[in-house]
């Protein structure tokens, strides 16, 4: 259980700042960096890992995906260069169902871009994510368990925060 809270909420801080780096792009016409705040919304159904959808709007907007990172570390990657960022939880919640398996975890925290490559080169922002997890454990000799792949899962994780590229 521990495991999948914990990928959780590398899930959340990886999608929000990989969405939060790629949305950055500069408005057509205009010769300051395009700045303001920018919202990132990652959704994942996956129960194995692997990339998120990102969506980035507000200072510009973008689509491609979020990188699982470490548990510190992630990375949104659109058309034309990718943005990294850290993370760091403040408070979560989790609920858990043994008759049932089901699994709620809420987290919140802060991120700040790190870095960024192609047309995110230069990037600087932070923010605060909410991270939203449900999932179904697996069930082993009738108990749920964390051992293997959940049999069903829905993430949804949101940044938002001031960026300027």
């Amino acid at each position: 259980m521990r495991k999948l809270l914990a990928a959780a909420g590398v899930t959340v801080i990886a999608v929000t700042g990989t969405a939060a780096a790629s949305a950055a792009s500069a408005a057509p016409g205009t010769d300051q960096p395009p700045h303001g705040t920018e919202y990132v919304q990652i959704m994942s159904t996956g129960t194995t890992g692997g990339p998120g959808s990102a969506i980035a709007r507000g200072a510009f907007t973008a689509a491609g995906q979020a990188d699982l990172g470490s548990a510190r570390i992630g990375a949104l990657v659109f058309p034309g260069g990718t943005i990294t960022l850290s993370h760091l939880a403040s408070r979560g919640t989790s609920q858990f169902d043994p008759r049932t398996c089901l699994n709620l975890v809420s987290q919140a925290g802060r991120y700040q871009i790190v870095g960024g490559t192609g047309r995110y080169a230069g990037i600087r922002g932070h923010g605060t994510y909410q991270l939203s997890l449900e999932f179904i454990s697996a069930r082993s000799h009738g108990q749920c368990t964390s051992g293997r792949s959940p049999v069903a899962q829905q993430e949804l994780l949101r940044l938002s925060g001031p960026v300027q590229l």
